[in-house]
């Protein structure tokens, strides 16, 4: 027990630092069994696993406002990195505004970020740039990378997706009504695999061998909501290092509706993948 808690606390520092089953199939029935009544049947299990994994691919397909807020607190931190616009996730097209501050202080004290997602490629700007330099730059989606615990490499709310797809022991948590529409809701846990998915090396190597010692109890996990129509309207992710905690709340809404993206800006600096991050970027 002590063991564990001295690699979370390594592990807490370093997140800041960064920061600023399918289930068992049944056996065959026999003829008698057969014969019984469907009311007297036991309900089939559910395999919450699998449904998450069918509800990710199928909101893969569809078209969703976002609004995602990730909170980083610990040693004297507390930023908030909220994250809202329109993507058509088929089409791999979006529009996103980020936005960087200390939590509870006005908007006007947010660091602005403008992002356009077009095929394999994501334009971005800072349009309050303080050294006067508000130009678009280009780079490459794929090759982008992870440089904090819960946090999407240039914002891409498909990452999100990616990710919970990638946590293991999901469990029906019961259906509640959420962004106004009922959902049902599954609740899982977070290791190595999905946190450090796509994290820069450098980054990787300080938190990697801590992650994989503590294994299932490393202290993350995620829930995700399903609608009747089978999309995800929200996900919950928490690593709570005790000293350090990271949350992400990502909410879809408007699913499958038609979306208004920007077209790509023209004249973009492109710039390579690895020189890209930074607390607004991932």
């Amino acid at each position: 027990m002590r063991r564990s808690a001295t690699l979370i606390s390594v592990s807490a520092i370093a997140v800041l630092a960064s920061g600023c089953s399918s289930g068992s199939e049944g056996q065959a029935a026999g003829d008698k069994e057969q014969r019984t009544s469907t009311a007297s049947s036991p309900a089939p299990a559910v395999d919450a696993g699998r449904e998450v994994q069918v509800a990710v691919d199928t909101t893969r397909q569809s078209t969703a406002r976002i609004d995602d807020r990730i909170r980083l607190t610990g040693m004297g931190e507390d930023f908030t990195t909220t994250v809202k616009g329109a993507f058509d996730m088929k089409a791999d097209r979006g529009s996103l505004e980020v936005s960087l501050a200390q939590t509870g202080t006005s908007s006007e004290a947010a660091v602005p970020l403008d992002e356009i997602f077009h095929g394999g490629t994501v334009y971005f700007r800072m349009p309050e740039e303080m050294n006067g330099d508000t130009g678009w730059r280009s780079t490459s989606r794929d090759k982008a990378e992870v440089h904090a615990v819960l946090r999407a490499p240039l914002n891409d709310p498909e990452f999100v997706l990616r990710q919970v797809s990638l946590a293991h022991g999901f469990t029906a948590a019961g259906e509640e009504k959420v962004n106004g529409v009922p959902a049902r809701h599954y609740t899982g846990k977070l290791n190595h695999k999905p946190l450090l998915l796509r994290m820069a090396k450098e980054r990787r190597e300080k938190v990697e061998e801590p992650m994989v010692q503590i294994g299932d109890a490393f202290p993350a996990t995620a829930d995700v909501w399903v609608t009747e129509d089978g999309l995800i309207t929200r996900i919950v992710e928490v690593c709570d290092l005790g000293s350090a905690k990271v949350s992400s709340t990502m909410n879809l809404t408007d699913l499958g509706k038609p979306v208004t993206v920007a077209s790509p800006p023209k004249g973009a600096q492109a710039v390579p993948a690895s020189s890209v991050g930074g607390a607004l970027l991932g």
